[in-house]
């Protein structure tokens, strides 16, 4: 579960991140585009690609654990602060995001421990 949640989550982030460069410091389909938010989504893109697509099973999981609770508490910081902003970087995020975000942390968390749990079982 793990290694699929890393390739797709993967993809995702790559091809928003990369459409958002296109689309520059504007909004598409509500989401808003800034250069900040597009590095850090072709790069979580690019590592869960990474990850998914390696032969140890253990890098998709420590993606989906890392990955699923960054994007989980990036999510849990918008609908706190309410801000476009995390930590003074401009991020344009909105509910949109924050709700996309949960999902992508909260799915991440469980395609982690839901690895980790049917690797110990087999053992």
């Amino acid at each position: 579960m793990a290694k699929t949640y890393a390739l797709v989550v993967g993809v995702v982030l790559l091809l928003v991140g990369i459409v958002g460069f296109f689309v520059g410091d504007s909004t598409l389909f509500g989401l808003g585009f800034t250069m900040h938010h597009n590095v850090i989504h072709v790069l979580s893109g690019a590592i869960g690609l990474w990850a998914g697509s390696s032969k140890n099973v253990g890098a998709a999981r420590m993606y989906a654990l890392i990955f699923g609770a960054i994007y989980t508490l990036v999510a849990i910081a918008g609908f706190a602060t309410g801000s476009e902003d995390l930590f003074g970087i401009p991020l344009k995020l909105n509910t949109t995001y924050n709700v996309i975000h949960l999902l992508i942390g909260v799915l991440g968390l469980a395609a982690g421990f839901t690895g980790a749990k049917a690797t110990a079982t087999a053992q």
